[in-house]
């Protein structure tokens, strides 16, 4: 659990990399992948992380993302001019968990979710999982961020 020193500290850190004032960033009352993100306007939200934070978030993303990324793959492959975000307008989401929960067990009853995981870290995809909106991970003052929207 991070503490409001560190969370302090990590609103300092984006404040800067803003350069806004810090008291124009608040922290989200739930948690992304286990940590808080910052909000900045009405319209900007980031997270902040170490990175120990960041492998760890990703890792996360990356299990509760599956059907987006298995999607992405296999439209890549057949270069198919269809978008993941399509199916959010036809899927609920509770079609979409169940997906990709069976998404999950297929990956643990094969080569396990560690070795995707391990795979799309090495290859630097830290980046295009953490940071929806931009698909960029800035360092700034000790810390990572992504803009998440």
């Amino acid at each position: 659990m991070v503490s409001n020193r560190e969370n302090g500290k990590k609103i300092n850190a984006l404040a800067d990399y803003l350069r806004a004032n810090p008291d124009k960033i608040t922290v989200s009352k739930g948690t992304l992948y286990s940590f808080k993100a910052f909000y900045y306007g009405p319209n900007r939200a980031y997270l902040v992380l170490t990175e120990i934070e960041a492998n760890v978030a990703a890792r996360r993303a990356i299990m509760n993302r599956l059907w987006v990324i298995t999607l992405e793959s296999v439209f890549d492959y057949f270069d198919i001019g269809c978008y993941p975000a399509d199916a959010l307008e036809k899927l609920s989401q509770d079609e979409i968990r169940k997906i990709n929960a069976g998404l999950e067990t297929l990956f643990d009853k094969t080569c396990g979710i560690e070795i995707l995981a391990e795979k799309m870290l090495a290859l630097g995809n830290r980046a295009n999982i953490l940071a929806d909106y931009d698909q960029r991970e800035i360092f700034h003052d000790g810390y990572l961020i992504y803009r998440l929207f």
